[in-house]
């Protein structure tokens, strides 16, 4: 961005009121203070704007990357006194299943669905799209996991085999620091919760969402990718689910692969992402529109091809009827099991010869 100063300006000096002899370039106000205290001022707000504009980004074509990406087998919806339950179905060979649109019409709602006990994903999935855009203004990024407060009365609630999920889970969100040393935190997860902004000064995030601040979980740029990596392997799923059809993580895996490659091509054929981040504002909106549409033309006919080769694998029968559902261990072991396979999953990417990134490239 250029920071210097432009002449024949229609501007008032904000010192004498006269009119002013040259504006920033960048802002095009005329500096009330030095030039060289408003360069700093002009480049810290830059890179605010920069941090917003990207964030709603991610946030825009995280909702396109999941709702292709949809996997849960959502078959009833009920709305009980505040409530949203979802009544989840029997796996059997599924895959990728369509959103319910026509169970749930509400598009808050269906933030709130779409992000569902995916926040994991943010950090796993959109990744290479954050590096991509924030990469030039800021010095550190991590994955920080909390415990949140509800923000409005609506509550999600998944049955599974009419028994429901009251599990109290940690939230995964990225912590990003600017290069003036402030901290912000992106959530783009956040709608489960009734916060749809997807980001946040890091204060002021502890003291609206966060429930324990006292010891938050701070881990390297990367550990969630390595997740996604590790999820495809059978022998160490997490998820009971993934234990029955592996097909699934590696659907996210081959969507994944496909979203970083559209990103590469629409920069090459459009424009670059952070060009369209400085764009004025119309003009943003409607790139980042036509970015999303994009996205989920891409998305979605990966996704078909991908669906077709599962199917055309398939014995005539079909797969075997998946055994009954394993059943969760308790909340403390799925906390010590989680803090075991983070751990588990940054040893293994570094001994495979994965790469695992800060921001600004460095790593760990």
């Amino acid at each position: 961005m250029d920071y210097s100063t432009q002449a024949h300006s229609t501007h008032s000096c904000v010192q004498c009121g006269e009119a002013a002899t040259s504006v920033c370039a960048a802002c095009r106000d005329s500096p009330e203070d030095a030039w060289s205290d408003h360069k700093l001022h002009c480049k810290a707000l830059a890179a605010r704007k920069t941090l917003y504009r990207a964030a709603d980004t991610a946030q825009a074509l995280f909702y396109v990357f999941r709702e292709i990406a949809f996997d849960k087998l959502v078959t009833k919806v009920e709305r009980v006194e505040g409530q949203i339950r979802l009544f989840e179905g029997l796996y059997q060979d599924e895959v990728l299943v369509p959103f319910p649109n026509s169970l749930i019409t509400d598009a808050n709602e269906k933030k709130a669905v779409l992000s569902y006990l995916s926040c994991s994903d943010t950090c796993g999935y959109m990744d290479v799209l954050l590096k991509t855009m924030l990469g030039g203004i800021s010095s550190k990024f991590t994955e920080i996991s909390f415990k949140l407060k509800a923000q409005h009365p609506l509550k999600l609630r998944m049955i599974d085999m009419l028994k429901e999920d009251t599990n109290d889970y940690q939230h995964d969100v990225l912590k990003v620091r600017l290069k003036d040393g402030s901290s912000y935190v992106i959530d783009l997860a956040g709608a489960q919760y009734g916060h749809n902004v997807p980001v946040m000064q890091y204060d002021k995030y502890l003291k609206t969402m966060a429930r324990d601040t006292s010891s938050p979980i701070e881990w390297p740029f990367g550990l969630q990718r390595a997740q996604a990596v590790r999820r495809c392997a059978p022998q160490i799923a997490i998820d009971p689910r993934y234990t029955h059809n592996i097909d699934i993580p590696k659907a996210n895996e081959q969507l994944y692969q496909t979203f970083n490659r559209f990103l590469d091509s629409w920069q090459k054929t459009k424009m670059p992402l952070k060009t369209m981040l400085k764009l004025q504002l119309t003009e943003y909106l409607n790139n980042q529109q036509h970015l999303a549409e994009s996205a989920r033309t891409v998305l979605q006919g990966a996704a078909d091809k991908h669906l077709a080769r599962i199917k055309a694998q398939k014995p005539p029968h079909g797969l075997p009827k998946a055994p009954s559902p394993v059943p969760m261990p308790d909340l403390k072991t799925r906390e010590r099991k989680f803090e075991e396979d983070y751990a588990e999953s940054l040893r293994s990417a570094l001994a495979k010869g994965h790469r695992v990134f800060d921001i600004s490239g460095m790593d760990f």
